[in-house]
C-alpha cells in the first residue's frame, strides 16, 4: 500500500469550495483564491504527514478554529517565489518566519485528543492586509464581513459530516462560534468561559455542536494549555 492511498482512506480531503466563497472580496482584506490562482482549499494545508490527521481531516469531530491564518503579505511573498503550496500551516523547516511555533504547539496540545480534526480560523479564506501578526481584524465582530464569514463557518460545519466540537482559540473564534450556534449572551463573554473552561452547546442547522474556550496557543504556558486541552480531551472521550 502506497503513502498516499493510505492518507485518502484515512482523513477526508475538503469538499469543493463555492463560489460565493471564492469570489468575496471587502475593503483592505484579501481572498486568498484571488491571490492563490490554483489553490483549491479553504484552510492551509498541513505539509507535515503527522500534522495531516490533525490539521486537515473534514471527517473529525473537531473543529479547531483560530483568528485568522496570516498577514496578506506573508502569502504574496510565498507567491512571488513561485513555491508550489503558498496556503499551508506555517513550518520552521521551510523557512516560514512566522506562525510556525503556534502550529507546533497546537500540534502537541491537540495530539492528547484522540481522533482527526480541522484546522481553520474565523477569517477562514480571508487575508488582513495589515502586515503585524498581532493586531484587530476590523469587520470581524459585525458588519458584512462579520456575516460573510459566519456564512462560511456554517458552511464548514455542514460539510464535515462527524464534526460535534469546535475548539476556539480565542476571542474572535469563540465570538463567531457563539453567534453561529444561536447563542449569543456567551459570545462576549469569552474571557469568563475560557477561565472556567466552560462550554457552551448550540445548533446549526439540524446539528447539535459544541463550543469550548481556549487561550491562543501562542499566549498560554505549556501548564495551563495542557490543562485546559486535558479538560477538553475528557469533555470529547465522555460518554453521551
Amino acid at each position: 500500500m502506497d503513502c498516499e492511498s493510505h492518507y485518502s482512506r484515512e482523513i477526508s480531503s475538503g469538499p469543493r469550495v463555492p463560489d460565493w466563497i471564492r469570489e468575496f472580496s471587502y475593503p483592505d482584506w484579501t481572498n486568498v483564491f484571488q491571490l492563490v490562482a490554483n489553490n483549491e482549499n479553504l484552510y492551509p494545508e498541513a505539509l507535515r504527514p503527522e500534522w495531516k490527521t490533525q490539521f486537515n481531516d473534514w471527517n473529525g469531530r473537531i473543529l479547531l478554529l483560530a483568528k485568522d491564518g496570516c498577514p496578506t503579505c506573508v502569502i504574496r511573498e510565498a507567491c512571488d517565489k513561485r513555491e508550489m503550496q503558498p496556503w499551508r500551516y506555517s513550518q520552521q523547516e521551510l523557512g516560514d518566519e512566522g506562525g510556525w511555533r503556534t502550529n507546533k504547539r497546537l500540534y502537541r496540545f491537540a495530539s492528547v485528543v484522540p481522533g482527526g480534526k480541522l484546522y481553520g480560523s474565523a477569517t477562514a479564506n480571508m487575508l488582513y492586509d495589515d502586515p503585524g501578526w498581532s493586531r484587530p481584524l476590523p469587520g470581524v465582530f459585525g458588519g458584512p464581513m462579520h456575516n460573510f464569514l459566519r456564512r462560511v463557518f456554517c458552511w464548514v460545519l455542514e460539510s464535515m459530516p462527524n464534526v460535534e466540537w469546535v475548539a476556539c482559540l480565542g476571542n474572535e473564534a469563540w465570538f463567531l462560534t457563539c453567534n453561529a450556534i444561536g447563542m449569543p449572551a456567551a459570545a462576549r463573554r469569552f474571557r469568563e468561559y475560557r477561565d472556567t473552561c466552560r462550554p457552551v452547546a448550540g445548533t446549526v442547522g439540524k446539528k447539535i455542536m459544541t463550543a469550548f474556550p481556549f487561550h491562543h496557543p501562542s499566549r498560554v504556558s505549556n501548564a495551563a494549555g495542557e490543562k485546559e486541552w486535558k479538560a477538553f480531551a475528557g469533555l470529547v472521550a465522555a460518554p453521551k
